[in-house]
C-alpha cells in the first residue's frame, strides 16, 4: 500500500507541472472620450505598454493616401544595402504621374495631388535622403525611385514585398498596389493595421529619426549644387503653427479626395508615448476659405485626453486572494487560497473606479488534489468592464498544500464502504452464506437421518434376538 501511495503522489506532482501555463498579460479596454472625432476611423495606442486605449471603426478598410509611404520606408530600410547607398531617380517617372493627373484632374479632384519635392530624373540621392523626402514631404518620386531600384526594376516586386510584410505583421485588412500612396480603389488598409505597420517601422534603425525630423538638407547632388531641403509638413511639428503640439514626433500625413485627410503621428509627454492613426477626416474650410485641418484637431484632442485622463494603473494586486476551491488529501486544510500570478497593470481611465471590474474564475481542474506547490497554476481569472473583456491572468496557489496519507486512506475506505462494488460483494457473500447454510443444514439432516436409520436397525436386530 505504501508503494502504491508513493507512486500515486509522484504521478500527481508530474501531472501538475505538465499542465502549467505561463501567465498572460492583461490588456486595457477602449475607453470613450467625451468628445467626438471628425475622422471616420481612428485608433490611439499607448506605445510603452502596447495597449490600444481608444478606437473608432479601427477595422474599417480605408484608403490610406500617402501614409502608405510608412510601409515603403520600412521596406527600404530593411532591404536597401545601406542608408548611404545611392539611388538614381528613374527616367520617365513623371510621365507615370501625368497619367494619374489625367485620371484625376485638379478641377474635379483638388486633393488628389502628386506630392513632389521636384527631384530630377537621373538625379542621384542617398537612400536616407529619399526616405526623408517621403516621410517629411510625401515625395511620390522618392517613393517610386526606392521601389523601382529595390524591386530590381519592378514596382510590382516591391509592392509584393509590402504585402508580404503586412501579412507577416498580422494585417488582415490591408492591400497595397503602389509605394507612393496615390489613390487606387484596390489599395486599402485599416487604422489597426496601420498601427501595426507603424510600430514595426519604428522598431527599425533610423526610422524614428527620419520621421520626426523637422528639416533635412541633402547636400549637393549630381543635378543640384545646392542640394535639397525637406521640411516636415505635419503642422503639429511646426512651432509657429496654430496646430503645433508639443511632444509630437512625426510620422506621416496624407490627403486625397477619396481618402480624406489622413494622419499617423506620435506624441510623448512625461515619459508616456501615444501613437494616433486617423483616416478619412473631412475637408473643411472656415468662413474665410482657410483650410481647417480636422485630422490634426482630432489628434490634438486625443492626445490631450490621453495625457490628462489615462494612467498606467494596477487594477488587481498580486497579493489579493481570489477564490478558495476545495482541495482533497491536504494536511490541515480543506480549501486552498488562490491569487493572481502577478500584479495586473493596464492603462485605465482615472475617472473610472476599478471596483467596477467584473471577475470570472475558470478552474484548471474539476477538483484540486494535494500535493500543490505555492505558485502552481490552478485557474484563470477573466476581467471584464461593461461589455469589454480586459484580459486574463493566471490564478496560482497562495501556499503549499502537503499530501496527507491519513486523509487519502480515510477517503479510500469511506469511498469503498459507499461503493457499488462493496454492495455487490456483500450480496455475493450473503448469497454464498445462505447456500452454505442450506448445504450445512442438508448435511446435518442427512447425518441425523442416517443415525436414525442405524438406531432403528439396531433396535430391530435386538428385538429379533
Amino acid at each position: 500500500m505504501k508503494r502504491f501511495i508513493s507512486i500515486l503522489t509522484v504521478l500527481m506532482v508530474l501531472f501538475s507541472f505538465s499542465v502549467y501555463i505561463s501567465p498572460q498579460e492583461v490588456n486595457a479596454i477602449s475607453f470613450r472620450p467625451t468628445f467626438g472625432l471628425k475622422s471616420d476611423a481612428a485608433i490611439l495606442y499607448h506605445v510603452d505598454t502596447k495597449t490600444v486605449v481608444f478606437e473608432k471603426n479601427a477595422d474599417k478598410q480605408c484608403s490610406p493616401a500617402q501614409t502608405v509611404q510608412i510601409m515603403t520606408a520600412a521596406i527600404a530600410i530593411d532591404k536597401a544595402q545601406s542608408m548611404e547607398a545611392v539611388i538614381e531617380i528613374p527616367p520617365n517617372v513623371y510621365n507615370e504621374f501625368e497619367k494619374y493627373r489625367n485620371k484625376y484632374p485638379s478641377e474635379s479632384f483638388p486633393y488628389n495631388e502628386v506630392t513632389s519635392c521636384y527631384l530630377e530624373e537621373g538625379e542621384q540621392l542617398k537612400v536616407q535622403d529619399l526616405i526623408s523626402a517621403m516621410l517629411l514631404e510625401s515625395s511620390c518620386e522618392a517613393a517610386y525611385a526606392l521601389a523601382y531600384v529595390i524591386g530590381q526594376g519592378s514596382l510590382q516586386n516591391f509592392v509584393n514585398m509590402m504585402n508580404e510584410k503586412a501579412a507577416e505583421l498580422g494585417c488582415t485588412g490591408t492591400n497595397f498596389t503602389n509605394p507612393h500612396g496615390l489613390y487606387d480603389e484596390k489599395q486599402y488598409t485599416t487604422a489597426r493595421d496601420m498601427m501595426k505597420i507603424t510600430e514595426y517601422a519604428m522598431s527599425l534603425p533610423g526610422f524614428t529619426e527620419f520621421a520626426q525630423a523637422v528639416t533635412v538638407k541633402t547636400g549637393a547632388t549630381n543635378k543640384s549644387a545646392e542640394g535639397h531641403e525637406f521640411n516636415n509638413v505635419n503642422l503639429m511639428m511646426n512651432s509657429s503653427s496654430d496646430y503645433y503640439y508639443q511632444g509630437t514626433k512625426g510620422i506621416k500625413t496624407g490627403n486625397s479626395n477619396q481618402s480624406g485627410r489622413c494622419l499617423v503621428t506620435k506624441a510623448t509627454r512625461d515619459g508616456e508615448s501615444y501613437l494616433a492613426v486617423l483616416f478619412n477626416a473631412p475637408f473643411v474650410q472656415d468662413e474665410y476659405g482657410n483650410d481647417i485641418f480636422t485630422h490634426l484637431n482630432d489628434a490634438v484632442q486625443l492626445f490631450d485626453w490621453a495625457f490628462t485622463n489615462l494612467e498606467h494603473k494596477v487594477v488587481l494586486e498580486e497579493t489579493q486572494e481570489i477564490g478558495s476551491p476545495k482541495i482533497r488529501f491536504a494536511k490541515g486544510k480543506d480549501y486552498i487560497n488562490l491569487k493572481p500570478a502577478h500584479d495586473v497593470k493596464c492603462m485605465w481611465l482615472s475617472t473610472v473606479d476599478t471596483s467596477n471590474i467584473i471577475t470570472e474564475i475558470d478552474y484548471v481542474y474539476d477538483e484540486v488534489s494535494a500535493p500543490v506547490k505555492a505558485g502552481e497554476k490552478l485557474g484563470t481569472l477573466k476581467l471584464r468592464y461593461l461589455d469589454n473583456e480586459i484580459g486574463t491572468v493566471d490564478l496560482v496557489a497562495y501556499s503549499d498544500a502537503e499530501f496527507s496519507y491519513t486523509k487519502y486512506l480515510s477517503e479510500v475506505f469511506t469511498t469503498y464502504l459507499k461503493s457499488s462494488s462493496l454492495k455487490s460483494a456483500l450480496r455475493i457473500a450473503t448469497g454464498l452464506s445462505l447456500l452454505y447454510l442450506v448445504f450445512v443444514g442438508y448435511i446435518i439432516n442427512l447425518r441425523a437421518k442416517k443415525r436414525r436409520e442405524q438406531k432403528n436397525a439396531a433396535a430391530l436386530r435386538s428385538k429379533n434376538q
